[in-house]
């Protein structure tokens, strides 16, 4: 079984899988999209507006994503899957969701990824157009340290970003380059965090070095951001967004985890919500 965490400095999808974020599915049968079969009790086959529900794994690699009841199965140099969920239900303490040639499998068993060491509460089985393949899913335990880790912002102080919840691309780490067209599809900004806790990364608009400095148990605090930090401008809602995500990051003076997404926090409450990605 494998999660979505990676070592840093491995590069982005395809050849690598991602870290999942977002929220673990609930299992109340009032929820919206529920759906019933003879065998197993009802179990929400989407959720609420904005949260995703996120499991990968590799040899071979994928990644998953519940949304609004749909699921998205991607896979390298594969076409994606989006299929409605036609069944969802609950049998022996698994949750089942099936799709037009999908069918997905959630189990209450802790997974351990081989990479990592990172253990998750929920081990995922997907079989797609006749092939089977495993995977974690769930919260991730005992994370007392971001060093080493990736993270694309998914909210800006309860505003979520569309963007946020595609896998990266290199384009992320490009935005300040003279080729970007900047009129296109928003970018979500990132935040790199290195092995001595320091951050990189891109607003949306430009590339920016220092600016915090992560410690452990929930730990942040400012630094002065470096010299090789971009200045390019930017139209309309792209320098909107940047501003509001630089703003707020600056202001960040702790951390903690929701389930598997990274909460930044100010001391007046406001938030930058991410995902973790490899």
């Amino acid at each position: 079984m494998h999660n979505f965490q990676r070592p840093s400095g491995r590069p982005a999808f395809p050849l690598s899988r991602f870290a999942f974020l977002g929220v673990t599915l609930s299992l109340s049968a009032t929820l919206a999209g529920c759906a019933m079969t003879q065998e197993g009790r009802p179990v929400a086959a989407s959720h609420a507006a904005g949260s995703v529900y996120q499991a990968s794994g590799n040899e071979p690699f994928w990644h998953l994503t519940l949304a609004q009841n749909t699921l998205t199965l991607e896979q390298p140099g594969k076409a994606k899957l989006v299929r409605a969920v036609t069944h969802a239900q609950g049998l022996s303490g698994q949750r089942i969701y099936d799709a037009q040639d999908l069918k997905v499998v959630v189990e209450p068993k802790s997974c351990s990824d081989s990479m990592t060491g990172r253990t998750f509460a929920e081990s995922v089985s997907v079989t797609a157009q006749g092939q089977t393949m495993q995977g974690c899913g769930g919260d991730a335990q005992g994370l007392s340290s971001l060093n080493d880790t990736r993270w694309v912002v998914i909210a800006l102080n309860g505003q979520n970003l569309a963007d946020g919840h595609r896998p990266p691309t290199e384009k992320d780490r490009t935005t300040d380059q003279p080729a970007h067209d900047s009129s296109g599809p928003m970018m979500a900004p990132t935040l790199d965090i290195n092995a001595t806790g320091k951050v990189s990364g891109s607003d949306g608009c430009n590339r920016y070095v220092g600016g915090l400095v992560f410690g452990t148990k929930g730990d942040v605090k400012p630094t002065k951001e470096g010299g090789l930090s971009t200045l390019m401008a930017c139209p309309g809602v792209h320098d909107d967004m940047a501003n509001k995500f630089k703003n707020l990051k600056q202001a960040a003076t702790q951390w903690h985890m929701d389930g598997t997404t990274l909460v930044l926090e100010t001391d007046d409450k406001r938030t930058i919500r991410l995902r973790q990605v490899f």
